[in-house]
């Protein structure tokens, strides 16, 4: 029979526990490492570096790891050793299942943050990857007119095949098609300060709602000074997140940091993808085994 070790006290673990338990499996359940001899452990996906950091040196040859998002060096030593990485989020499906309940945290999050009804509001999502793609199209199906902020023009191509309305930003001006929803195009580099402002001072204050997927800074000093007093800014990157806290902070800003909703707002349905996972894997029966 298997023995799991599962670290992190979130809930989305605690459900998680449970699952494997039912499965006749030898599970302990706690926030940091006991020795057990253990064929699995399962880390927490949010915070995954942080554990791994502290258990690496107690790694045997032969067990599995489960986690996200596994920092590249300590892979590189430890595949050599003869010990398995699996990120959840790269197993097929996995990702969008994931966005699907990040996407449902970031509308309870708005909701319980802002004063305002949702259906009508003008709304940015920065970012249309995976949890991009899945946000926007639940901001728009809730009556939000939703505009994406997106650099890569195959994502704006898919946005477009949808039968979205499109909008691209240039240097200096807009131009707009008929649609609900807009798609934005804007480089995230550094450009001329002077023509970026003026680009701000028009664009970025026109949203009651901004959310951030893009996993680096995007909303810094600059573009925060337009961004409008009441509006509310939801940050769905990993820590450190997109936009600048201190400016936030300093200017009264809205801005939280919500990594991890998944956990927060669907553990039971995020603890169940982990699982499926965890089984694919182990061929787990209710005899156990690995």
């Amino acid at each position: 029979m298997g023995r799991f070790l599962i670290l992190g006290k979130e809930e989305r673990q605690k459900y998680l526990f449970q699952m494997l338990c039912a499965r006749g499996q030898t599970v302990t359940y706690c926030d940091s490492w006991l020795d057990g001899g253990y064929d699995a452990i399962m880390l927490p996906p949010a915070k995954t570096a942080v554990y791994l950091s502290r258990i690496t040196d107690k790694l045997q040859a032969g067990v599995y790891v489960f986690g996200c998002n596994f920092p590249p060096e300590i892979l590189d030593e430890k595949r050599r050793q003869g010990i398995f990485f699996i990120d959840y989020l790269k197993e097929d499906g996995a990702a969008y299942t994931n966005a699907a309940a990040t996407a449902e945290g970031a509308l309870a999050e708005a909701v319980l943050s802002g004063k305002e009804m949702l259906c009508g509001q003008k709304m940015l999502v920065m970012g249309y990857g995976r949890c991009g793609q899945v946000l926007a199209q639940r901001l728009w199906a809730m009556g939000g007119d939703v505009t994406v902020y997106e650099k890569s023009q195959e994502k704006l191509a898919v946005a477009k095949a949808m039968g979205l309305g499109a909008v691209e930003a240039e240097e200096e001006t807009l131009s707009c098609e008929p649609g609900s929803m807009t798609v934005v195009n804007c480089s995230l580099g550094n450009g001329n300060m002077e023509s970026e402002n003026r680009l701000d001072a028009r664009f970025w204050g026109q949203f009651g709602y901004i959310f951030n997927t893009i996993p680096q800074t995007v909303l810094g000093p600059a573009r925060l000074s337009s961004v409008r007093h009441d509006a509310v800014l939801i940050d769905l990157a990993s820590a450190p997140g997109g936009f600048d806290y201190a400016c936030c902070a300093q200017n009264g800003l809205n801005a939280k940091l919500c990594s991890g909703l998944p956990a927060k707002y669907a553990p039971k349905s995020a603890a169940k993808l982990l699982f499926d996972i965890i089984e694919s894997y182990l061929n787990l029966s209710e005899r156990g085994g690995v």
